[in-house]
């Protein structure tokens, strides 16, 4: 393990390990608890991009790895640039809740697409190709997701929404199923070894990134609060990035150590 990869694990038990704390000792309305976490999910999407992008440097400038790990480090920043929204704007306006839909919508949203490209180019980079039976489990599990988010999200559909507050909300129950997909896709080429260890770890991370999405869309369709989801939701994303950035120390050592 590189000092790299060791100092992403104990900077993440010590934010997670404060995130539960706080959950835990902090009395309603959690307002400590509260903008901690704000700054809990900010800070640790920020770390992952920082460390994609610093893994990004050691590949050729013509590197298809290179394109993939800065495609997955924009991808964690825009998410972080949601991440930054919401907290401002509450603070801006005496502690609302921000509205839905919102920039930081825009920011969450774009997440998606980045990794896409990314996972595509990390695809090419290896000169394979994804197999059929990659492909119809990918497909399988694109529609049974896709049908899962409908269910989440119908009671919004139920509702009169305003054309903004369709299309995003569309976006969501659309793109967090073709995340899963494509997590599923990429990983049916990975082999065994050292080289895909980097990618398993951040196929993991995506799966917990999905895992955190569609159970908070449950928790804000069935109105249980702002925390209705418990800490182990809150938890789900900052975790997804820690093995994104633990998956970028880990590519830069093994690549480096090639050099």
């Amino acid at each position: 393990m590189s000092r790299d990869s060791l100092l992403v694990i104990v900077t993440w038990v010590i934010l997670c390990g404060t995130n539960v704390l706080l959950w835990f000792i902090d009395t309603e309305p959690k307002l400590l608890y509260k903008h901690y976490f704000s700054f809990f999910l900010f800070i640790t999407a920020v770390i992952a991009a920082i460390f994609c992008f610093r893994t990004m440097r050691v590949f050729e400038p013509n590197n298809l790895d290179r394109k993939a790990w800065g495609l997955l480090g924009a991808a964690v920043l825009f998410w972080s640039g949601g991440a930054l929204i919401e907290p401002a704007y509450s603070l801006l306006n005496q502690g609302k809740e921000i509205p839905f839909p919102s920039y930081a919508d825009l920011g969450y949203l774009m997440f998606i697409p980045f990794v896409g490209i990314a996972l595509y180019a990390f695809i090419k980079s290896l000169n394979v190709k994804i197999p059929q039976w990659g492909l119809f489990t990918a497909i399988l599990v694109f529609l049974v997701a896709l049908g899962f988010g409908f269910w989440i999200n119908a009671g919004d559909f139920e509702e009169e929404l305003d054309i903004m507050t369709f299309i995003v909300t569309m976006s969501y129950v659309v793109l967090d199923p073709i995340l899963l997909a494509i997590t599923v896709a990429t990983a049916s080429i990975l082999f065994g070894g050292l080289l895909s260890r980097p990618w398993v770890l951040t196929l993991l991370g995506l799966f917990i990134f999905y895992l955190g999405d569609v159970i908070y869309a449950y928790v804000r369709n069935n109105e249980l609060g702002l925390h209705g989801g418990g800490v182990i939701l809150d938890l789900s994303w900052p975790i997804a990035f820690g093995l994104i950035a633990l998956a970028a120390t880990t590519a830069r050592a093994i690549y480096k150590d090639f050099d």
